[in-house]
């Protein structure tokens, strides 16, 4: 075993949100370290719709002309679909459609360019709080052992990681409500218009059956995402894709029916999720700052799991750099305390509006309820930030 190396920040997870916090980190001149399992590009269940809100932060690593340059597709509305009533609901601004085999390979690329130290095919296996930071236990795929030490952690591992039960965090143990996600991209065999069943470019659709729902926009190459949220208790219909199961559903899935008639497989891999478990989680544990999924959840079906990733990265990058790394406790505070602020009534409210589509009857009644209404709006507005957030998440950071 090789003697540890030191670093100001490592970060253990290279997702959006643990890539960008470490390409900020890095532009600001910290010594930062940025290990994953994985070697990139690699693909990653995700709905793949990247929100309006998170393209400032992208902006500030110089990232989000390359995003548009490799294809990300522009998406101006929603629209909830249910068995027999629509709603479209447009954005304020324009969103981004873009796959995770693709945004996570430039993020990784943009933190080492900035400067971070990115470690492909490497785990955290363990962590060890010391008087002057962390002692990280690492290990290749070729299970070569090494050590590295940082002042600062940073968990960005997703929902689950080894470290989630070393650490006996508490969702570890909760065998309530469970649900599995699963996605696969596939190609349209028609060109659909506005208000069509079928997605289109410029659109993010949400079609509601019974325990679950589906989230359906185009990404780059012309390909389209089509991922969803299941209840454990309908798993047994899953085994055969998307297809068969939808020709198991009552009469309330045809609305479904009609849209993978009119689209075919683009890729042969059906990709699943782990347990996706929607317990409370604390943004610090043991002093080590979570970001993404590790620090909190957000129902896939508001469409800002990764905006929320990516934002808790600027938020933790601006907590680090204003206290710098004498007093990580302060860190820590002051982290735990902004991620509070911003980001649990959004989860909260993600939570309200998913059992609502899980409900096809009463998305039928909702959708007409919203015609008539600004509800649509009101929703929106509670599961993603504002532009004044956005404004000073971003502000603070350039004024470190």
């Amino acid at each position: 075993m090789s003697a540890p190396s030191m670093y100001d920040v490592a970060i253990a997870g290279a997702g959006p949100g643990g890539a960008t916090l470490a390409a900020l980190l890095a532009q600001q001149g910290l010594a930062v370290v940025l290990f994953d399992r994985d070697e990139f590009p690699r693909d990653k269940l995700c709905g793949e719709f990247l929100s309006y809100d998170a393209l400032a932060p992208l902006e500030l690593i110089g990232l989000l002309a390359e995003l548009d340059a490799n294809g990300a597709t522009a998406i101006d509305r929603c629209r909830i679909v249910g068995p027999h009533a629509r709603y479209e609901l447009e954005f304020p601004h324009i969103a981004r459609g873009i796959s995770r085999l693709r945004l996570d390979a430039m993020l990784v690329r943009r933190a080492a360019a900035l400067g971070a130290n990115v470690r492909e095919g490497w785990s955290v296996d363990a962590v060890q709080r010391t008087s002057d930071g962390f002692l990280l236990q690492l290990r290749d795929r070729e299970r070569e052992a090494q050590e590295a030490t940082a002042r600062i952690l940073v968990g960005a591992w997703g929902r689950w990681g080894r470290i989630d039960r070393q650490l006996e965090r508490p969702f570890t143990r909760d065998m309530g409500r469970r649900h599995f996600g699963f996605k696969r991209h596939y190609r349209s065999l028609t060109t659909s218009a506005p208000g069509d069943d079928e997605s289109t470019p410029g659109a993010i659709d949400l079609y509601s059956f019974t325990r679950g729902y589906l989230g359906v926009n185009a990404v780059e190459g012309g390909t389209v995402n089509i991922c969803g949220l299941v209840h454990a208790s309908a798993l047994d219909g899953l085994r055969g894709g998307w297809e068969t199961f939808v020709d198991s559903l009552p009469a309330e899935g045809e609305h479904l029916r009609r849209l993978f008639a009119s689209h075919e497989p683009a890729q042969a891999q059906f990709l699943s999720s782990e347990p996706v478990i929607f317990a409370a989680r604390s943004p610090v544990v043991n002093g080590i700052l979570m970001v993404g999924d590790a620090a909190g959840i957000i129902d896939p079906l508001a469409g800002n799991g990764m905006a929320m990733a990516i934002q808790s990265a600027l938020v933790a990058a601006a907590a680090i750099v204003e206290n710098g790394l004498r007093d990580v406790d302060a860190t820590a505070a002051q982290y735990d305390a902004s991620y509070r602020a911003l980001f649990l009534d959004r989860i909260r409210w993600s939570r309200r509006v998913s059992k609502l589509l899980a409900r096809p009857k009463l998305v039928d009644l909702a959708t007409r309820l919203v015609r008539v209404s600004s509800i649509g709006s009101f929703l929106l507005a509670r599961t993603r930030a504002t532009d004044a957030q956005v404004e000073a998440m971003v502000g603070r950071y350039r004024s470190c």
